[in-house]
């Protein structure tokens, strides 16, 4: 057993010493208990009516799916939006009904609880309310959501956006969605004139990982590889960092080529083309395709990424930016694959996605989600960045979070795959063209092109941590005190085995 130690990030307003561990970074793991984050209702309960469903809970376009439809209440804490402080966010409920009102609200000091204050006569929320945002309700000035908007009557489902507070700590927090009828009481409307489960509503519990705030050189951390792409105007990628590809069978590397036609660098960008093949005596596949790769010389464990990139749409096309696991490793999915952005045909899209034996062989594509889509206009530049930490992957596109991945709290489905981002992976960039299957079948006679102008991967400081899960060496020892769980729950030391727990002010996660 080897135990790891990670320092702990404390979230605002603590009360207690354990309120200020639990909110600075952690999420509850498993089924939420019944003494904290408490509901109104038995958490088993049953789903009364079938015409009101909620299917789903959407975060600036990143999505958490219920699952089985006649519950009423979910516990998805295992699963994550991610977001930064001081950002904007729209909320979304996908519900199958027009009536009822949608209400959030975030656990930012730890409590286990939400604490709500009334909102004013035309819906103002006091700062400290954690009540984020709702829909509709009847107050003292009329029909009134969160953002002081009057609504004629109360049927609305979709709340307003909202800020998250420019002073929340990075860290994890529990998130409540709510589907209900003019209450903001957090456990659910049960009076007998509208009560949640006669109304068809619903409460879903999710974790809400507030990110580190964005900054110059990112503190805390240290830049570990860069390319800047600055050598002259057609040279050919820096051999210490990159490599070519080994032609194989895959759609994204069947034609690729070591010609100096298909990668090099121009005006401050690496350029990857796919080309006409104008001599397939020489060698005999239709077009010729540049890649490059950081295999067997850079390779890394958890930290950021940026690529800033630009690609010309077109009818096949097929590039690429992502991470393949280092060798010595397991089969394809087995030791996991990171797409940080690939983009197809002329869609002005951008698909960032990770595969593993049970996402692909599996099937469990949301279970949790796997893969996640912006609109962005790709003949454009974009910074496409992924943030990987030890349990916790998240894709950005010029900073905005597109989704976010997470290791899952449940040893079973571990054991089957669920989580092989736990060891080196490399870099790869590349053009690539479609075969029919995803992206459109090439046009052999088209010269398909997308720049690369930078990669630069971060990795924390060692002594830093952003509460997030920053891994420090801890085999020193258990410590001496009292043990609980990232629930507040008191363990005895005989059953602190493998997961996250709290012991003397640390945050621990045995492996």
């Amino acid at each position: 057993m080897t135990w790891q130690q990670i320092s702990f990030s404390f979230g605002r307003l603590l009360a207690t010493v354990l309120a200020a561990l639990l909110s600075g970074g952690v999420c509850a793991q498993g089924v939420t208990p019944a003494d904290r984050y408490p509901v109104n209702f038995d958490r088993d309960a049953a789903r009364t009516r079938m015409d009101r469903v909620l299917a789903a809970v959407i975060l600036n376009g990143q999505t958490i799916t219920t699952g089985d439809p006649q519950r009423m209440y979910y516990d998805l804490t295992s699963q994550q939006f991610a977001v930064r402080p001081g950002q904007r966010v729209s909320p979304h409920f996908l519900y199958s009904a027009s009536w009822m009102q949608g209400y959030v609200y975030a656990d930012w000091n730890g409590n286990g609880r939400f604490d709500v204050t009334m909102p004013g006569p035309q819906g103002q929320l006091e700062a400290d309310n954690e009540l984020l945002c709702f829909a509709a309700m009847g107050l003292e000035g009329g029909n009134y959501d969160s953002a002081g908007q009057q609504h004629a009557n109360l049927n609305v489902v979709q709340p307003p956006a909202f800020t998250i507070p420019e002073d929340v700590a990075p860290g994890r927090y529990v998130m409540r969605w709510k589907v209900d009828w003019n209450s903001c009481d957090a456990g659910g409307r049960m009076d007998d004139a509208n009560p949640i489960i006669a109304n068809g509503g619903a409460i879903v519990d999710v974790t809400l990982c507030v990110m580190p705030r964005d900054s110059e050189g990112y503190e805390g951390y240290d830049l570990v590889f860069a390319d800047e792409f600055d050598q002259p105007d057609g040279s050919a990628p820096d051999a210490s960092r990159w490599r070519v590809p080994a032609r194989r069978g895959s759609t994204w590397n069947r034609w690729i080529s070591s010609s100096d036609e298909v990668a090099f660098v121009k005006n401050g960008a690496l350029v990857c083309r796919a080309v006409p093949n104008a001599d397939r005596a020489a060698d005999d596949v239709a077009m010729l395709t540049g890649a490059v790769e950081t295999q067997g010389l850079f390779a890394f464990t958890y930290g950021r990424v940026e690529v800033r990139l630009r690609t010309k749409p077109f009818a096949g096309n097929f590039p690429a930016a992502w991470m393949m696991p280092q060798p010595p490793c397991a089969t394809w999915p087995n030791a996991g694959e990171i797409d940080i952005f690939e983009a197809i045909d002329a869609r002005n899209t951008s698909y960032h996605t990770i595969h593993s034996h049970w996402s692909y062989d599996l099937g469990h594509r949301t279970d949790p989600v796997s893969s996640f889509t912006r609109d962005v206009k790709v003949a454009q530049w974009h910074v496409y960045g992924l943030e990987w930490v030890e349990d916790l992957l998240v894709f950005t596109v010029d900073g905005e979070v597109a989704g976010t991945y997470a290791r899952s709290s449940d040893a079973g489905v571990l054991g089957q795959g669920q989580w092989p981002f736990d060891h080196p992976f490399y870099l790869i960039l590349n053009q690539s063209v479609g075969d029919g299957s995803w992206a459109r079948a090439a046009d052999t006679s088209h010269t398909y092109e997308t720049y690369f102008d930078y990669v630069r991967v971060y990795q924390r400081r060692e002594g830093d941590d952003d509460g997030l899960g920053a891994v420090r060496d801890g085999r020193d020892g258990r410590g001496e005190g009292a043990w609980y769980d990232l629930s507040g729950r008191r363990v005895a030391p005989s059953q602190v085995r493998k997961g996250f727990f709290i012991n003397n002010g640390r945050k621990y996660v045995i492996r």
